[in-house]
């Protein structure tokens, strides 16, 4: 199963970290996999870009670890962009969580 940890701070999520495999279909084969992967990877590339900052990752090339953390020293402007893409990306992996809840849980420490 995977598993999404959003830790917040203020109210904002500050990290978030992606663990485990879907074990939905055979490797290469898994759509939720794929799709959680999509969605948290183009996140972080986003912001990457979005915010012309160097973010802070921890990740498995070989797979099934992800771990950002929000940037402390960044502007308002920046943070808000963060924000509402961390958002998004809780949006997108709750809508894959519907339809595959056997295969993904979402966790929110607040």
């Amino acid at each position: 199963m995977i598993r999404a940890i959003f830790d917040y701070k203020d109210q904002k999520i500050n990290s978030f970290t992606v663990k485990g495999h879907a074990n939905a279909a055979d490797y290469g084969q898994d759509l939720v996999c794929a799709a959680v992967t999509a969605v948290t990877n183009g996140t972080v590339n986003a912001i990457e870009v979005l915010t012309k900052t160097d973010p802070d990752v921890k990740f498995d090339a070989t797979g099934g670890f992800l771990q950002y953390i929000v940037p402390q020293e960044t502007s308002v402007e920046n943070a808000q962009v963060i924000h509402i893409l961390l958002q998004a990306m809780v949006v997108s992996l709750e809508t894959i969580q519907k339809q595959n809840d056997k295969h993904i849980q979402i966790i929110h420490n607040k």
